[in-house]
């Protein structure tokens, strides 16, 4: 596969779960618990998806499809939450529901 991933969720257990399946699955991964790190790295990096949690302290997962899409060559955005999709993400991003099913995920990741 050898897409690079950025995973964001201020969680450590889910961003262990979703690095260890990622990572089995062929991506290669970074993984961020504090949003505003993520944020500089993104700004610094060239990655081709954005996986992040929606509700996160500071940095929003929304602040960071925000800054994705404004990037000269986004990633490809998605969102998890347990939450109903938010009005005011941009079309192309894809709404993952929490908690996650780890199948669903890698279908949306390769569709």
């Amino acid at each position: 596969m050898d897409q690079r991933i950025l995973v964001v969720d201020d969680d450590p257990a889910t961003l262990d779960v979703l690095e260890r399946v990622l990572t089995a699955e062929g991506f290669f991964v970074d993984r961020y618990e504090n949003s505003e790190a993520a944020l500089e790295r993104l700004e610094s990096e060239r990655y081709d998806v954005l996986l992040t949690d929606f509700l996160m302290p500071v940095v929003t997962g929304k602040d960071l499809v925000q800054a994705a899409t404004r990037l000269p060559s986004s990633p490809r955005c998605l969102v998890m939450s347990g939450m109903d999709p938010d009005d005011g993400l941009p079309d192309d991003v894809t709404w993952v529901c929490k908690p996650l099913d780890i199948d669903a995920l890698l279908r949306k990741l390769s569709d």
